[in-house]
C-alpha cells in the first residue's frame, strides 16, 4: 500500500480536501470544565415511538432496530457550531508536558473480511437521533485504545446538544463506514461522556467527548475488532492527518482525508487551527499524529469541532486536548464494562 500523501495528492480510496487559508480572530475566557456522562443509554423507541433512558442491554436491541439501511442513508450530515469569538484566553502554549494516554493499538480479532485496506477502519461514521427535532445525523469518530477497549472519541456536539441541549438518541458507531455499509458491523453505545464546560456552557473549546460502546452482533470489541488510535494531551501543533465523512464528499458516504500541521488559533485562543476544508459530517473526526499507512492507526490529538462559516467551510478547529481530556478518558475508561 501507499502511504498517504501531503494534502493535494489524492489516493485511490481516500480524497484529499483542499486547504485553506488562515484565519485568526479572538477568543472569549474558558470555564472550570469537569467530566459528564449520559448514565443510562438515551433512545427513541420508533416501534412505540416514545423516548427511553434503558440500561445497555435493553438500549441495544433498540438501537440495532433503529437503524435500518434507510435511516442510515437518510442521515444528515451534522451541523458544527459557528462561533466568532469562543474558547480560552490568554493561555500560554504548551500548558504541561506532552503525555500519552494511550498507544495505537492492533486489531486483534477477525471474521475472515479484510480490513487491511487503503482507508482506516479505526475511523468511522457516527449516526444518531436528536431529540429536538427528531432528525437523524451523522458525525465523524475515530477509535481510542484501553485496557477495555470500548472507547470512541468524537465531537462534544455529536453525543450532547450543549447548552439547553439534551443527550442525542440511538447513538451507534460504525467503523469503516462506506456507502452505506462497513466489515465490523454497528457498535451501539453503552454510555456518552462530555464535560460540563460543553454540556452546560457550549464552550466550543472543550467541544470533545468519548463514547463507551458495547460489542457488535458478532459480540466483538470495537478495538479489538479494528484497533485503537493512541491518545495524546498537549501534544502542542504536529502534523495530522484528519480522516472523516465530511458532507462536501459523496455526502459524508466515503472516507476522505486532509494532512497539515495545525497552527494555534490565535495569539489569543489556543484552540487548533487545521487550515483543510473539512465541513458539516466531519465533526468529531480525529486529528491524528504519527499516522501510519501500514497499520492505518496513529495519535489522536484533537477532533474537528467549529467553524468561523455558517456553511461550515475551513479552517476548522478543534479543542486544545489538556488534563480535561484526561479526567473524560479516564471516567470512560473507569465506567467501561
Amino acid at each position: 500500500m501507499r502511504m498517504l500523501q501531503r494534502a493535494g495528492i489524492g489516493l485511490s480510496v481516500l480524497t484529499v480536501l483542499a486547504l485553506v487559508p488562515a484565519a485568526p480572530a479572538a477568543a472569549a475566557p474558558a470555564t472550570g470544565p469537569t467530566e459528564i456522562s449520559s448514565g443510562q443509554v438515551p433512545v427513541f423507541d420508533a416501534k412505540q415511538g416514545v423516548a427511553k433512558q434503558l440500561d445497555p442491554s435493553a438500549a441495544r436491541a433498540v438501537i440495532n432496530d433503529y437503524w435500518t439501511p434507510a435511516r442510515l442513508a437518510s442521515a444528515i450530515p451534522a451541523v458544527a457550531p459557528v462561533s466568532a469569538a469562543p474558547g480560552r484566553a490568554g493561555r500560554p502554549e504548551p500548558v504541561g508536558p506532552e503525555r500519552a494516554l494511550a498507544a495505537p493499538a492492533a486489531a486483534t480479532v477477525s471474521d475472515g473480511n479484510s480490513i487491511n485496506v487503503a482507508f482506516s477502519h479505526a475511523e468511522g461514521r457516527v449516526f444518531f437521533r436528536n431529540p429536538v427535532d427528531g432528525l437523524n445525523y451523522a458525525c465523524s469518530a475515530g477509535t481510542v485504545n484501553s485496557g477495555k477497549r470500548r472507547l470512541v472519541v468524537t465531537a462534544g456536539h455529536c453525543v450532547h446538544g450543549g447548552s439547553g441541549g439534551q443527550w442525542m438518541q440511538n447513538w451507534a458507531f460504525h467503523p469503516g463506514y462506506q456507502f452505506g455499509t462497513g466489515p465490523a458491523g454497528i457498535f451501539p453505545a453503552f454510555q456518552l461522556w462530555s464535560n460540563t464546560a460543553w454540556i452546560n456552557n457550549s464552550n466550543v473549546s472543550y467541544d470533545f467527548a468519548v463514547a463507551i460502546t458495547q460489542t457488535n452482533a458478532l459480540g466483538q470489541r470495537v478495538v479489538d475488532r479494528v484497533g485503537g488510535n493512541g491518545l495524546i494531551v498537549n501534544p502542542g501543533r504536529p502534523f495530522v492527518t484528519s480522516i472523516a465523512y465530511p458532507g462536501n464528499f459523496n455526502g459524508g458516504e466515503q472516507q476522505a482525508f486532509c494532512q497539515v500541521t495545525l497552527q494555534r488559533r490565535s495569539l489569543f485562543n489556543a484552540d487548533q487551527q487545521l487550515n483543510c476544508d473539512m465541513r458539516f459530517g466531519a465533526s468529531g473526526s480525529p486529528w491524528i499524529r504519527d499516522y501510519s499507512d501500514a497499520s492505518t492507526l496513529g495519535w489522536i490529538v484533537s477532533n474537528q469541532s467549529y467553524s468561523l462559516n455558517a456553511d461550515g467551510s475551513g479552517p476548522e478547529y478543534g479543542p486544545y486536548y489538556d488534563s480535561t481530556m484526561t479526567s473524560v478518558y479516564n471516567a470512560a475508561e473507569a465506567a467501561s464494562p
